[in-house]
């Protein structure tokens, strides 16, 4: 009998040191992960309301340039929300300055709509992401800036900017994310004075969300961060269960324009497309 406790101890002994090894292991590799963002993390990241200020010599202007391979326009006839419009690369036209997205009131198979929607041609994990913008109003259109997983589904999905038309001074920015089998978001809405131009922003943290608008810090969460390489979709929709459809004050065609990004990932990598 007692050779047989001896036994169970020593087997004991023995899971709970290969437990503590996995333990160690584990909290070094998040430290390793900290250790990397911090190395592009903003002076003044703490809650002040400002925008970040890098303190790393290797920023790069991520420049708008299709010749460059950052972004492909997307055909696309299946909508997420039962808009109206059929995406097509007809839609989007590049330069070196900026990324133009029209939308257009045409009939194209059984779509009365047009517009564009574009895609990163790389994935990023954390970092800063900042878009000047030049937006249109109207009842019923969508523009929206939005990360997806390069693993495919719909979750998590993180929203930098949102806006419906016929609200064009509230800005919206959401995290949709999955935990113990159950989505759940955090988000927040923002009025803003009613012009064409603005500049929006994220801060991805491996611990924090941070949305920033016209330079100023908006809304941190901690909620259902993703910690997993994501694309950049840019797009405009028409209709749909939010914004609802154009009525006759929607003036077509209309645009919604990306001025310039400044786009600074802590990882990245190429997506296979």
């Amino acid at each position: 009998m007692i050779k047989r406790y001896i036994k169970i101890l020593l087997t004991t002994l023995f899971l709970v040191t290969i437990l503590l090894v996995i333990i160690k292991e584990f909290k070094k590799s998040v430290h390793e992960i900290r250790g990397e963002y911090t190395k592009k993390q903003s002076v003044n990241s703490s809650i002040n309301g400002q925008k970040p200020v890098y303190n790393t010599p290797d920023i790069e202007l991520h420049e708008i340039d299709e010749n460059k391979h950052s972004w492909i326009a997307i055909d696309r006839k299946d909508s997420y929300n039962n808009e109206l419009q059929l995406y097509s690369r007809d839609n989007v036209i590049f330069d070196e300055d900026s990324i133009v997205i029209i939308s257009k009131k045409e009939i194209i198979d059984d779509k009365i709509y047009t517009s564009g929607l574009v895609e990163s041609t790389e994935a990023f994990k954390y970092g800063y992401f900042e878009f000047e913008i030049e937006i249109s109003k109207g009842k019923g259109l969508f523009p929206a800036i939005w990360l997806l997983p390069i693993s495919g589904g719909p979750l998590p999905e993180i929203d930098i900017f949102e806006m419906i038309g016929s609200e064009p001074n509230k800005f919206y920015g959401v995290v949709h994310f999955e935990e113990n089998n159950m989505r759940g978001r955090d988000y927040f809405e923002h009025m803003v004075s009613e012009k064409e131009q603005y500049t929006v922003a994220l801060k991805w943290d491996a611990e924090f969300l941070t949305w920033y608008i016209d330079e100023q810090q908006i809304y941190t969460t901690t909620k259902g961060v993703p910690h997993e390489y994501m694309y950049i979709i840019i797009n405009q929709a028409v209709g749909g269960n939010w914004p609802g459809s154009p009525d006759d004050n929607t003036i077509f065609p209309n645009h919604f324009k990306i001025l310039s990004t400044n786009i600074n990932p802590t990882f990245r990598e190429g997506r296979d497309l």
